[in-house]
């Protein structure tokens, strides 16, 4: 009897969690309804703890979608882009990264920090992850930075909000 009631909670599980291509999406503010302005796709700079790109620009209260593509190869290179509302200092992306590291797996290595504007999920390499958000108003240098344990240190750029955008 037991393992008749097992089918249907197994089949509820291939529901929700469906299959197909790893992409993923975890601002909420994302919405398939938004009309994205821009898209800028980010990579790991192989197995290094180094975005490959380190800064891009786009305008002030555009809707951009993120994708991060982990090219890396190594098992241990998770990765996540942790979008800040601050300049990227380096206090500001160290404590945003021990926040991180705090926590935990459970949370991504997001911190509930009042600096993070947006993020991706955490990507295993050969996954992509996205986001989308509304980048802030006001024109300056915003910081981004992987919020897995150590990576923090080195593994960091700019997204210059500028009120004309490189195409």
């Amino acid at each position: 009897m037991r393992h008749l009631l097992s089918i249907p909670l197994i089949a509820l599980a291939f529901l929700l969690t469906g299959c197909g291509p790893s992409e993923s999406s975890s601002d909420a503010t994302s919405s398939d309804s938004q009309t994205i302005d821009r898209t800028v796709t980010l990579h790991p700079k192989g197995n290094l703890l180094e975005y490959k790109e380190t800064e891009f620009t786009v305008a002030p209260g555009e809707t951009v979608k993120i994708v991060f593509e982990n090219t890396a190869s190594s098992p241990s290179m998770l990765h996540n882009v942790v979008f800040l509302n601050t300049e990227p200092t380096k206090e500001v992306l160290w404590r945003v990264g021990e926040a991180g590291v705090e926590a935990g797996e459970e949370n991504e290595y997001v911190p509930d920090d009042s600096a993070v504007l947006a993020y991706t999920s955490m990507a295993e390499p050969g996954e992509t992850v996205s986001v989308t958000f509304t980048v802030p108003d006001e024109t300056g240098d915003y910081g981004y930075v992987c919020t897995f344990p150590g990576h923090y240190v080195s593994m960091y750029g700019t997204m210059k909000v500028q009120t004309t955008p490189s195409a």
